[in-house]
This record gives C-alpha cells, structure tokens and sequence, in this order.
C-alpha cells in the first residue's frame, strides 16, 4: 500500500483568471436533503437516546479563543454503528462562552435507527493576513452508501466571527462586490496589483482519492472564492479545463495477478492516443498529481464541492501519463468508495 502526495506538477499551457466576487451569506436552515423515510419517530417518544458531548478547541483566532461544542445524541442498545450515533448540534464560543455561532440538526428514527448519521471534525486553517475555523461534516444516510462531505468556513470579517459563505467561481462579477485584492492604477492606465488574498486548502474527497482544493478568502469582507480556474483554447473557443492540484492517494493493490489501463501523455481523452498499459499485482505505482474542474454548491447552509473531469498523473514501473475514469483508477488501486478517515 502506498501514500503519495504531489507536488502540484505543471502541465501544459494554461490560463487563469481572476474576476470579482461578492460575500454571498448562508442560509441557517439544516442540511439534510435525502427523502424522508416513512414511518419515522421523534426522538422525544424514544426512550434509550444517550446524550452526551465533545469539545474541539480552544483555536485562537485574532485576539479571541473560540471552542466548538459538539452535542451528539447515541442509541444505547444500537446493533448497527454507522446509524446509531449522529450530530444533534453544535455550538461556537469565544474566551467569555458567548455563543458567537449556533446550528442544530433535524433528528428522526426509522426501525430504530437514525435517518442519518451525521458527524463533525474542526480545524483551524491560516493565511498570511488572517485566520479561521473550517468545521467538516460528513454523513451517512439511511438507504446510501455513499457518504456525503459538506463544510462551514468562519472567520473574523472586520473583527467579527462570521460565516465565510459559499465560494464564488472566478469571472462571475457582482454589482458592488469587492475586488479580491488590492489595486494600484497608475496615470497611464496601468493596473499593478500589490495584494491577493489568502490561499487555504480544502481536503476533499473526489470519489476515488483526496485533493487539496486551494480557496482564496478576503478577510476584510468576507468574501470567498476559488483558487484557480484553468482556461484552454480548444477548436477554436475558451474552454474550462481541470487544474493542477496536490493530491493524497491511499492505494488498495487489485487482488488480481494483473490488470491494465488506458494511459496518456496528456490530460484529454483521445482513445486513439492512449497506451494499453500492464498493471501487474507487484507493479510499482505511484500517484503523481491530480487534475479536475472544482466547483461549489450550497445545501442547507453547508457548501461542498462538485468534481468533473476528474484525471490522475501516474507512473507505472517508470511509465508516466494520465489517467481518467473508473476503470482506469480501480487498476491503479484506488476503487470508487466513501471518504477514508
């Protein structure tokens, strides 16, 4: 088994812009969007709900100490683990245990179980000019495999702790929105910038491995938006095409004695292009870098990500290229799944 974490390897010629963007507030209302079940029960006619609760912190940010208490709720007598623990809360205090932030999540049981289970980690995160607090949420619905990632992004906005918002997608301009950085433009008309914004990271799941997404955060306003958005000529018309972005890659070697894929010099599909590579079970495989559109959708208050032509940059016993689609990363050991701790 092997873990690799790129370097962010260039690739061929792009280009990326940046435009304006607006703070745009979340909505305070829950996140749970899958189709009620019948039949369900309220947790206040259900004997046997545990209560207890966990503490993450104190993150100092600014000249304040903030500490986030999770209440979660556990079913004592549970036979099935993943549903029988979830999130029923969570709340945000400063040094004095002043609740700056508040959120409480819908509850339901179907058969003794919990509707979903719903589960938080919090970290602190930092840039050049400021500070914040990213709290990710992960869960598992009843009915699903799959689960699901979702994030609040706090920071102090002119002083303030405050929601960060949803990510805004460079070159979607907003009337009155501020620009994300500083300008100087000179009596000749020349623009020079003289600052950008901070860039954090986002670990998030694509489905088959983890990618750090960089996010760009003006603390004065509270504006987010993306890092990057990479631009091609294709036939002619500017197109989106992936970025380039750093990637973690825990590997799980097929069983079989040996499979192959489908391997290019590039990150486009030109099947006509590709090498027909053996992927033997003893092979030496390492993950290089990753490439994908990223963009951002708002649920219930919480943002996520959204992936689209998703590629790896691979070496197979020395041979380097990329690869695309399920088939070709389950050969590379790295199957579809859920998010891995």
């Amino acid at each position: 088994m092997k873990t690799s974490v790129s370097k962010n390897p260039g690739g061929f010629l792009r280009a990326i812009m940046s435009l304006v963007i607006s703070f745009a507030a979340l909505a305070a209302s829950p996140e749970a969007s899958v189709p009620k079940p019948q039949q369900t029960t309220e947790l206040a006619d259900l004997s046997g709900v545990e209560d207890f609760e966990q503490q993450a912190g104190p993150f100092a940010i600014g000249e304040q100490n903030y500490t986030v208490f999770l209440h979660v709720k556990r079913l004592a007598a549970a036979t099935e683990p993943p549903l029988a623990q979830t999130l029923a809360g969570l709340e945000i205090r400063d040094t004095a245990g002043n609740i700056v932030f508040e959120r409480r999540l819908p509850l339901a049981m179907v058969a003794g179980r919990f509707e979903q289970s719903v589960s938080a980690s919090v970290e602190r995160f930092s840039g050049k000019t400021g500070t914040g607090l990213a709290v990710h949420y992960t869960r598992r619905a009843l009915g699903q495999l799959q689960i699901e990632e979702f994030w609040q992004l706090f920071g102090l906005v002119n002083g303030n702790f405050a929601v960060l918002g949803k990510p805004a997608t460079i070159g979607e301009a907003s009337a009155g929105g501020p620009f994300m950085g500083v300008m100087m433009r000179a009596a000749n008309g020349a623009v020079t910038v003289i600052s950008q914004p901070d860039i954090i990271e986002v670990r998030a799941w694509t489905g088959n491995f983890y990618v750090f997404v960089p996010l760009r955060v003006d603390w004065n306003h509270g504006g987010l938006t993306q890092g990057q958005r990479c631009l091609e000529p294709l036939s002619g018309p500017w197109h989106d095409v992936g970025c380039d972005m750093r990637v973690e890659a825990v590997r799980k070697p097929p069983s079989e004695e040996f499979t192959f894929l489908r391997l290019l010099a590039e990150a486009h599909d030109n099947p006509d292009a590709a090498q027909h590579v053996v992927v033997q079970k003893d092979s030496k495989v390492e993950v290089l870098g990753s490439r994908a559109i990223t963009t951002w959708n708002e649920t219930g208050g919480l943002i996520r990500q959204v992936f689209s032509d998703v590629w790896l940059h691979v070496s197979v016993d020395g041979q380097q290229g990329w690869i695309h689609g399920e088939d070709d990363f389950a050969a590379v050991g790295l199957p579809a799944g859920s998010p891995a701790p």
